[in-house]
């Protein structure tokens, strides 16, 4: 059916303002919409405040009985979804201005387009270095940059796709735990021959992780690279991931062991430069590959 679909996965997150800005958009628009939050079973509070926004016209709120994930939640999205055109993005972020539905509207040409996100300023504090570097030397990247390398530029925080293919190439639901769901779909998307296209259309992202927050965050993903790599399904997706490719051939050459020690040796080091107000972003890549080789059996 015609029309734009607005898929939030929410977790414990007020999604008052933004839920309300995009319907103040929505409304304006020359094709019909639906706003549907999934909130991933919140703490009381935070349903307290969510729930009376179904009360908006085009607004659908459904409660997960038990946390399910970052992956099964959006599947469950696109299948509620009644509209062919669909836009993702994350519950912690906040317009940037009131024509991003209708940038994403004009590309309707597009099988998928990643718009990209930002950070405000007052945001960059010292206990959030580590991510704030990496985001904004590596992540927030204008249209022309990640146009360069279009597939590895991809997130989930933010983009829009076609129902059909959504519902083709969901999501794998294996990866229960944080992270590289994102890494998945790309790389499928990029096996099938999919174009992502990207345009100047960020929203602010509003969560910036502490640097122990994202440290552990970034473990987490590291060792649900690992359950992709053990996925027989994926052996063929695993060298698009470039931590994966690093793994592969030192495992080539037996090297997987001496990064094991070197781990422990270098631990404490690594951990002091990344927590400081001067993080290295070869440091953090080389902590993650070593940590990589820690997990491994």
């Amino acid at each position: 059916m015609k029309g734009l679909s607005i898929l939030i996965p929410v977790y414990n997150t007020d999604v008052t303002k933004l839920v309300h800005d995009l319907h103040r958009q929505a409304v304006l628009l020359d094709c019909p919409f639906e706003i549907i939050l999934a909130d991933d079973c919140s703490q009381p509070d935070f349903v307290a405040v969510n729930k009376p926004l179904a009360a908006l016209e085009g607004v659908i709120y459904e409660q997960m009985p038990q946390n399910v994930g970052r992956a099964i939640i959006r599947n469950r999205l696109a299948q509620m979804s009644r509209y062919d055109l669909l836009v993702f993005m994350d519950c912690d972020v906040a317009m940037v201005d009131d024509q991003y539905l209708n940038r994403y509207l004009a590309q309707t040409s597009s099988d998928v387009v990643f718009g990209g996100y930002t950070y405000k300023e007052e945001q960059k504090q010292r206990d959030c270095l580590l991510r704030w570097t990496y985001d904004t030397t590596l992540r927030t990247l204008t249209a022309e940059q990640r146009r360069k390398n279009p597939y590895s530029a991809f997130s989930t925080v933010n983009f829009f796709i076609r129902r059909s293919l959504m519902l083709q190439y969901p999501f794998n639901e294996k990866l229960s735990a944080y992270g590289h769901e994102d890494s998945m779909l790309r790389c499928v998307l990029e096996q099938e021959g999919i174009a992502i296209s990207h345009i100047d259309n960020p929203v602010y992202h509003m969560h910036l992780d502490d640097n122990v927050s994202f440290l552990e965050k970034t473990r987490k993903g590291v060792e649900n690279l690992l359950v992709i790599n053990e996925m027989p399904e994926c052996r063929q997706l695993t060298d698009h991931i470039n931590l994966l490719r690093y793994y592969t051939k030192l495992k080539r050459f037996h090297l997987v062991l001496p990064f094991k020690c070197l781990y422990w040796l270098s631990k404490s080091l690594l951990l002091l430069n990344l927590k400081s107000a001067n993080p290295c972003l070869a440091l953090f890549q080389w902590y993650k590959l070593c940590y990589l080789c820690h997990i491994a059996k």
